[in-house]
């Protein structure tokens, strides 16, 4: 029964959050095709997809996400005890804060996390910037390849994460104090988004599709490479630990945890799928930015990250920054599909739809049945 109840919520959200923001997933024609907007803009469809979100998040059990026992442990004793427990690992400091100032008002833990996971998914929403009708596929991808389910275990990093895909609107208006506020703020969250500071000179780089593409071929060779990684997790430990912001990090070298749940899929399938999906964006991408030319720097971001975490497929403390990377897969992908006009753009864009939505379904299967955590 509750695998049936799981594969019901889950699927329910997934369809919310398709029918409800304006947007078209497969156009019949190019004149059906919209064209950026001048700014984001509000509407009630979209406050109901982050009231779905927040019941689905503050609902769930403990076990959905790997480390929310630990983030339940930790607000629960401020909640009991009205003060920060001595035994726990510092924080950054705007997270604490933030459990501390709702555990004080009495917000029990489930609307807690349910909210936060509002704040997560409105970030989100708001960095769809100018491409408003991008969100349903937007929403598709993030949560069938696995980011939504992320968001439910890291929700510090998560936080980080979606407020760095907003400021990526202020790289792109050439805004380098704007960004830097929230890149600050992210930081309050995650130390690791201080990293992302340095990306605003990645303005200047151009999307060669050409050169993508032969760097990304390359990278695949280096997938699940054990000579590389044991190499690189020991060059990564001896610089990490001797930086005393990022020592905490390097606990992450010690396990072979992924990104997104495509990895996680032991027949290798997931994998395949990832590399398949890549390559089609890769195809579309003149297509795209003929059409798009703004979005430029989100395929550069999505191909970086993509070809990091190729070459460090088991190095998690790599996905801890390779992660704000993918989240750009969320508007890339989504605009592939929705510029796929020609037949065979169309039945490959509607492939690869119904393979994610049955990896999607599979991974939350095999969850519920194993009551592991993600």
């Amino acid at each position: 029964m509750t695998v049936i109840i799981a594969l019901l919520t889950y699927n329910i959200l997934l369809f919310l959050t398709l029918a409800l923001p304006a947007g078209k997933i497969i156009n019949n024609n190019i004149n059906s095709l919209k064209n950026e907007t001048s700014g984001f803009s509000w509407n009630i469809r979209l406050f109901w997809v982050i009231v779905a979100i927040i019941i689905v998040a503050g609902t769930r059990e403990s076990y959905v996400g790997v480390d929310y026992s630990g983030y339940l442990e930790f607000y629960n004793y401020i909640l009991n005890h009205g003060k920060f427990p001595s035994f726990w690992k510092e924080n950054e400091v705007g997270w604490e804060y933030l459990n501390f100032i709702f555990a004080k008002l009495g917000v029990p833990a489930g609307l807690f996390f349910g909210l936060v996971a509002g704040l997560i998914w409105f970030f989100f929403i708001k960095a769809s910037y100018r491409f408003q009708f991008l969100l349903p596929l937007m929403f598709f991808f993030v949560i069938t390849n696995g980011i939504f389910f992320w968001t439910l275990s890291g929700l510090r990093q998560s936080l980080a994460v979606v407020i760095f895909f907003y400021a990526i609107q202020f790289i792109i208006e050439k805004k380098p104090f704007q960004y830097a506020i929230y890149i600050l703020v992210a930081s309050l969250f995650h130390v690791s988004a201080l990293i992302m500071l340095s990306v605003y000179f990645l303005r200047i780089v151009k999307f060669n599709r050409n050169l993508f593409f032969v760097l990304y071929v390359l990278s695949i060779a280096f997938i699940g490479s054990d000579w590389f990684l044991t190499q690189m997790a020991s060059l990564l430990s001896l610089i990490g630990s001797g930086i005393d912001v990022f020592s905490h990090y390097i606990q992450y070298l010690e396990t072979a945890k992924f990104a997104f749940n495509e990895e996680r899929i032991s027949s290798g399938l997931g994998v395949l799928l990832r590399i398949t999906t890549t390559l089609f964006i890769l195809y579309k991408s003149k297509t795209v930015l003929d059409k798009q030319p703004k979005l430029a720097l989100y395929f550069v971001l999505f191909f970086l990250g993509d070809i990091l975490t190729n070459i460090f497929f088991a190095v998690e403390i790599i996905g801890r920054i390779t992660v704000y990377f993918n989240i750009c897969f969320a508007i890339v992908a989504a605009s592939s599909v929705y510029y796929s006009i020609k037949l065979y753009e169309k039945i490959t864009a509607i492939l690869l739809i119904l393979a994610y939505f049955l990896m999607f379904n599979t991974y939350v299967y095999r969850m519920f049945t194993n009551q592991s955590v993600i």
